[in-house]
């Protein structure tokens, strides 16, 4: 009786560390600034802000935005995104409940247009299915167009992402003790997946942010979609390793080749980047 209450005791213990440590992750107010470069060629950069948090039906909800954008001068590039995502965090996960994103671009006449697209999740349906409302316009400023309009069925109990909230679901499961996972997420306008693992030995991490090298967990994966600038197959990246789980680097390949983020400024109460030692 005794070793069982032992081992119950443990578990809750662990499981109240896991939740914990999780909590710490989303914290609103954080700001994360990237670099993209190719090679010794910076192409851009992307900006991550957790905004804020609120509750609706006794559930809890997080804001997140992302823009991305090239440099000015760049031939052949010009890239401007932005994207927004309402989260739903639940039983120590999210999910995604919302998405939005805004593509700044010339269309074939020469003419500056916004390509919006929205995306809404509804996983509580009455029937065997859940599904996702999807919009996309086109804005040009003068007149807003339809391009397309549908509503997209999915198999009852699936749970998605969207291309930003993986983010954060990435780190967030980084506590957990299946080190593999298989993602559903729904991206230019299709099912997809994206699957990754943790590799839990300390990695030591260098760059630029600070004169010393920084504790990290990394991750490999791989990509089942095409994203912006073709992002898509085998990625890998690291994490600080400690409570916040900051994304520090990563590489992906688009169509120029291989490319790498690196964190270059952060705005996070409370955090240092981890130091790593032998």
């Amino acid at each position: 009786m005794k070793f069982c209450f032992r081992v119950i005791l443990c578990i809750l213990l662990a499981t109240a560390a896991t939740t914990y440590s999780q909590s710490k992750i989303l914290q609103v107010g954080e700001e994360l600034v990237y670099t993209v470069s190719f090679g010794f060629i910076k192409l851009g950069e992307v900006k991550f802000n957790l905004n804020s948090t609120f509750y609706e039906n006794n559930k809890k909800y997080f804001t997140a935005k992302a823009e991305m954008k090239s440099y000015e001068g760049i031939p052949f590039l010009s890239v401007r995104y932005i994207f927004e995502s309402v989260m739903r965090e639940e039983k120590g996960k999210i999910l995604s409940e919302k998405f939005h994103s805004s593509e700044f671009k010339d269309d074939n006449s020469g003419e500056r247009v916004i390509i919006r697209t929205d995306y809404e999740f509804d996983y509580s349906s009455d029937n065997d299915t859940g599904f996702i409302r999807v919009k996309r316009y086109k804005d040009n400023g003068r007149d807003k167009i339809l391009e397309v309009d549908k509503t997209e069925l999915f198999e009852k109990g699936m749970e998605f992402q969207d291309g930003l909230s993986i983010v954060y679901f990435a780190r967030i499961n980084s506590y957990k003790k299946d080190r593999s996972k298989k993602v559903n997420i729904y991206i230019n306008e299709k099912q997809s997946f994206i699957a990754y693992s943790f590799n839990y030995n300390r990695d030591a991490v260098s760059i630029d942010l600070v004169d010393y090298d920084m504790a990290a967990i990394k991750i490999d994966g791989k990509a089942d979609f095409i994203g912006v600038l073709g992002l898509t197959g085998e990625f890998e990246g690291w994490l600080s390793d400690d409570d916040e789980r900051i994304p520090l680097k990563a590489r992906f390949n688009i169509i120029l080749g291989s490319v790498t983020l690196e964190l270059t400024s952060y705005k996070r109460t409370g955090w240092k980047p981890p130091k790593f030692n032998e």
